[in-house]
Order: C-alpha cells, then sequence, then structure tokens
C-alpha cells in the first residue's frame, strides 16, 4: 500500500489515505508497481508549465470573447478547436461540417490531400479584435508578456472514456490556436517536455495508467502525476513525424529535429512502410516528414507503445496483456479493419472512422450499384475505385476519386508488438 501511494497521489500521501487501483491480473499489479517508482513525474517541474481550460464554452461567449460561428479560418489566431478535431497522435482527425448542429455532423480528414498550411472548420472564432483577444488570453508564467498560444501545447480531450476505443486522446497543437473548455491543455516551457509528454500519452500504456485511477475528468491533478521519459530519439522521431502534418509544425520539427532520424528504420518489414522513409528526412520542414497513410501511422503507434513500455521497464508479456485486457473495443476494430497494398484503409468497423473506406454493403442494383466491402474483399489483384464528395477543404464541396489495390489485409497488433520488441532489444534501444 505504501508503494500505491506514490501512483496516484501527491508525495508525502500516507499509506492508508493513497487510493488503490482496481487490478484484473497479477500482471496489471506489476505494471502499476513500476509506474509507482518512477523517477521523475510532471509535477516536479511545475514551475515550468501552465495548465488550463482556456475558452470556457458559455461563460466566454457570454462575455464576448468568442461567438459561435462554423466555418474556415483563415489563421491560427482565428482558429479555436474542440475535442473531435484531434485524435491520439493526430492533430488533425475531423473537421466539422458546414452546417454543424450534432455531435456527428464531423468529416474525417485524409491527410494524403491536405496543402500544406491546412486548417480545418471551427464552431467558434474571436467576438473581439486580435489585440484584445491576446490580451484575454492567459500568460505565460515565466514570461508574462507572453500568452500560452505562443507556445506549442499538448492538448487533449477532458473526458475520459473508459469504455471506448480510446480513453486518453490527446495531440501537440501550433501556437495561435485556442480551444474550448472541452479540452485541456499544458504548454511547457521546454518543448522536449512537450515531446516526451505526448509520445507517453500516446502509447496504450500511458491510456492504461489513465484508465486505472477511474477519473472520468482530466486535470492537472492527473497530469502532474505523467512520468517523463526523457529524450528518446525514437520516441521523438515518430511523435513528430504523427504531429507535424502542416507546415504550421515547422519550428518544432527544425528545433527538435535530430541528424540521427536519418539512422532509423522501421521495426517492421512491410512494403508499405518504404524502407527509405526515415533516411529522406530533411531538418528543414516539408511535406514528406510527416506520416500520411494510415497503416505508417498506425505502426508509428505501435512502436510508441512497445518504446514507451521499454522505458518504464515493463515486458512485453504486460504490454500484450494491457492491450488485451484493458482495449476491447480497440481489439475488436483491429480485428475488422483492413488495409490496401498501399496502406489506405479499405474497410473499418471503426465508428470514429465513418465515411472512411468501403461501406460494408453495397447499395442500389445493376448499373447504378455502388460497391460495398463484401464484393470486393476477396479481390486477389487489382484495383478499385470510388467517388465521394468531399467537403473538409476550403473552396467547397469537391468531387474526388480514390483508388484501393488488392489484395487487402488485417493487422495483428500482439505480434507487431512482438517484432518492434525483438527489433529495438536488438538495436539496443533503451
Amino acid at each position: 500500500m505504501a508503494l500505491f501511494a506514490q501512483l496516484y497521489d501527491e508525495p508525502g500521501t500516507t499509506p492508508r489515505k493513497a487510493r488503490l487501483p482496481a487490478l484484473h491480473s497479477q500482471q496489471l499489479q506489476s505494471v502499476l508497481k513500476k509506474f509507482a517508482t518512477t523517477q521523475r513525474r510532471l509535477g516536479e517541474i511545475s514551475e515550468e508549465y501552465i495548465a488550463l481550460e482556456m475558452w470556457h464554452e458559455t461563460n466566454t461567449q457570454k462575455d464576448g470573447t468568442i461567438r459561435r460561428e462554423t466555418g474556415f479560418p483563415s489563421k491560427l489566431l482565428d482558429s479555436i478547436i474542440s475535442g473531435p478535431h484531434f485524435y491520439v497522435g493526430s492533430p488533425l482527425y475531423k473537421t466539422p461540417r458546414a452546417i454543424c448542429t450534432e455531435k456527428a455532423h464531423y468529416d474525417c480528414i485524409d491527410l494524403t490531400s491536405l496543402p500544406c498550411d491546412y486548417l480545418p472548420r471551427t464552431n467558434y472564432k474571436p467576438d473581439v479584435p486580435s489585440t484584445e483577444y491576446i490580451s484575454r488570453t492567459a500568460k505565460l508564467p515565466w514570461d508574462a508578456k507572453q500568452s500560452v498560444t505562443s507556445k506549442y501545447r499538448w492538448v487533449a480531450r477532458r473526458r475520459l472514456p473508459t469504455a471506448n476505443e480510446r480513453t486518453l486522446i490527446s495531440s501537440i497543437q501550433p501556437p495561435g490556436l485556442a480551444h474550448i473548455d472541452a479540452c485541456f491543455s499544458i504548454a511547457p516551457k521546454s518543448e522536449e517536455v512537450l515531446l516526451s509528454l505526448s509520445a507517453y500519452s500516446f502509447s496504450v500504456v500511458g491510456d492504461y495508467w489513465t484508465k486505472s485511477t477511474g477519473k472520468s475528468d482530466l486535470r492537472n491533478d492527473l497530469i502532474s502525476l505523467f512520468p517523463l521519459l526523457g529524450r528518446k530519439s525514437e520516441l521523438s522521431s515518430r511523435a513528430l513525424l504523427l504531429t507535424c502534418i502542416t507546415s504550421h509544425y515547422l519550428c518544432l520539427w527544425e528545433r527538435l529535429w535530430e541528424e540521427g532520424f536519418r539512422a532509423q528504420v522501421w521495426a517492421k518489414d512491410d512494403r508499405r512502410l518504404l524502407k527509405s522513409f526515415f533516411s529522406e528526412l530533411s531538418p528543414t520542414w516539408n511535406r514528406n516528414c510527416a506520416l500520411r497513410t494510415d497503416y505508417s501511422r498506425r505502426q508509428a503507434l505501435v512502436e510508441i507503445d512497445v518504446l514507451v513500455a521499454q522505458a518504464l521497464k515493463l515486458t512485453l508479456d504486460e504490454l500484450i496483456t494491457i492491450y488485451r485486457v484493458q482495449f476491447p473495443v480497440m481489439q475488436q476494430y483491429e480485428r475488422d479493419t483492413w488495409y490496401d497494398r498501399n496502406g489506405r484503409i479499405v474497410f473499418t468497423a471503426s465508428k470514429g472512422l465513418t465515411g472512411v473506406g468501403f461501406p460494408r454493403k453495397g447499395k442500389g442494383r445493376g448499373a447504378n450499384k455502388e460497391i460495398g466491402w463484401e464484393d470486393i474483399a476477396d479481390m486477389p489483384s487489382g484495383t478499385v475505385s470510388r467517388t465521394i464528395i468531399d467537403d473538409t477543404l476550403p473552396g467547397g464541396p469537391v468531387e474526388r476519386t480514390i483508388s484501393y489495390e488488392a489484395p487487402f489485409d488485417r493487422c495483428d497488433r500482439v505480434e507487431d508488438y512482438k517484432i518492434a520488441w525483438e527489433f529495438f532489444e536488438r538495436e539496443g534501444i533503451n
């Protein structure tokens, strides 16, 4: 019990007052003991970051700071995001539709087709001039002249849904941008701390620890207990490659660039993961300094899971147990998500990816029939296309044709964990 007093509580909490975890296996008890002995936590540098909810959705409309208006912002300073805008490791996930009156009125963003300066629609905009808007924004504790929006920040959804695919949903967001209080953010003084915090939070390991607290709302009391993993090149590269999708991340990429990124390789040998990808990275940000295909982004998250687990001294069996016991919805989606030969999702059962890939069943009959997944699942080779109306970009709806190359297959996360674990151990990483 004395050990668990270090797990969820402030330093100095007595064992009798410590909050205890609900455990489902002996291996999970071992995992939490390792969390409890983590050497360094975010709260230990509390003077070097600020945590905040930013704009209260109701109150700041009443006082005239922001207004409800759906549309594409012209610059980052006019961008005020909500929870659906981002997902785990993805700063750009969905955009509100032109008419957004319900939670479901969001469309998934195709990262392969984005312009480099892309900003998604938002439902809120500043309702005062820029100078006044900035003056109302919270300031950095270590520099009262600078607002929190002058920094790259870690932004997460406040709600912690333990029954969903993921509980801890976070991303890195660029300077200028703000958010409503359905989100919670951390602005660290150090961008290396930002990267460490982000890599940990993108992993199923960090997600599991968050689940184990039993909390339903994300606040600083919880985040302050997150471990700081330090600068690890393989973790840094993968977190940055997931994050730096647009030119709004140019400065972050170039300041955190390591020449050693070019010497890295994927842990898995697969035609959908370009062998030359890392070696072709540049210290100057460009469009290719980001992972854009569904398959490569999934692989980066798999490798982050393994690297974080190894950094916290977990075993492979413990990582697999975390996944098998604590992430049943994620397993369900992985069992029915299929990729084409170029790494694009051709079909998925994921409720969060509505509109991605083909629908399960086709519609219509004869020459007018729309193809469904069940019509193409067994294609041994060749290509198949679908035409969509894409309204996620400025300029109005456009017709786009997306092609998929057969054959199609699924991933096995446990097997991928084993492959990545052996690779990183063999390479002497961590």
